[in-house]
């Protein structure tokens, strides 16, 4: 038996080199990528993180006790979710000011997204061109001083009631303000939108275990937390469309007179604002009937 040794061809010599060069760089920018230091922050657990740190007392008492031993900049793991937690006002003008494009995304936060129809709210939509227009109709159309404005008299209507009854309407008077202003006239289904609203606002107040784990949103669904957040988002959004039928009607009485176009100009309300923007085309996206609903559900309590 002989053996027998093949002399590798050099003319392939240098490409085998570049090749290998190449995967070595690769490799090495790799390797600095992995060293980069998050800021620091607590021990962590596997699968659950820092979760169990924030057991006890409540969560900003635990973060202000956690942010004086780590510093200003923290790093904690909550389930599958990567947060930095800022506590300074020098490193929140950096986030929310200096660098407002590099962090303006928003958290999907589960009961958000599923009371806003898909993140359609203002507050929490991704940033981006429809997040602006929203933003923006919001500010120059249903918020502009000369808007605000308009309702004086309601206002001052409100204030007379209240001071009639103040002992038992206190929380009357400001609902009584929002809702004329937003819908032209107190709801029939007042207390209970202001109930649906409230109950939606505490469900909104925390997080679930699919904002913590992403990859687990069916555990929603296993504990009945989605099925109730879609049942009481229906409930607001029968209130809500019912009012939109009605202004939608009014409309179309009041506008096949001349005489009453300028009347009810004077008389418009949130809903009859972003009913005209939707009639007249000039948002750049399509302004559907749920996202009227969504724009009005968010004004309501802020406003």
């Amino acid at each position: 038996m002989s053996l027998v040794i093949q002399t590798p061809d050099l003319g392939y010599f240098p490409l085998f080199t570049s090749v290998l060069l190449c995967i070595l760089v690769i490799f090495r920018k790799r390797s600095q990528a992995r060293t980069l230091k998050s800021p620091p922050g607590q021990w962590k657990l596997p699968v659950i993180g820092n979760l169990h740190h924030m057991v006890g007392a409540l969560p900003h008492h635990i973060l202000a006790d956690l942010a004086k031993k780590h510093g200003p900049i923290m790093h904690l793991k909550l389930g599958q979710l990567e947060a930095v937690i800022i506590s300074s006002s020098k490193a929140a003008q950096e986030v929310l000011k200096t660098h407002e494009l590099t962090f303006a995304q928003r958290p999907q936060v589960l009961a958000v997204e599923v009371m806003s129809y898909g993140q359609a709210s203002i507050a929490c939509a991704p940033y981006g061109d429809v997040w602006r227009e929203l933003r923006n109709t919001c500010v120059s159309e249903l918020l502009n001083p000369k808007r605000v404005q308009s309702f004086r008299s309601i206002r001052e209507e409100e204030v007379r009631i209240l001071v009639e009854s103040i002992a038992s309407k206190c929380f009357g008077f400001t609902d009584g303000v929002v809702s004329r202003a937003a819908f032209g006239k107190k709801c029939k289904d007042q207390k209970e939108f202001t109930s649906l609203l409230e109950e939606a606002i505490k469900l909104a107040g925390g997080f679930d275990i699919p904002d913590l784990f992403s990859s687990l949103r069916f555990v929603g669904y296993l504990t009945g937390t989605i099925p109730t957040m879609i049942k009481l988002r229906d409930k607001i959004g029968k209130i809500l469309e019912s009012i939109v039928d009605d202004h939608k009607i009014k409309r179309s009485e009041v506008f096949s007179s001349t005489a009453g176009n300028d009347k009810a100009k004077e008389e418009e309300d949130f809903v009859d604002v972003l009913l005209n923007l939707q009639e007249s085309n000039k948002l750049e996206f399509n302004f559907t009937v749920n996202q009227i609903k969504v724009v009005v559900m968010v004004c309501k309590p802020y406003y």
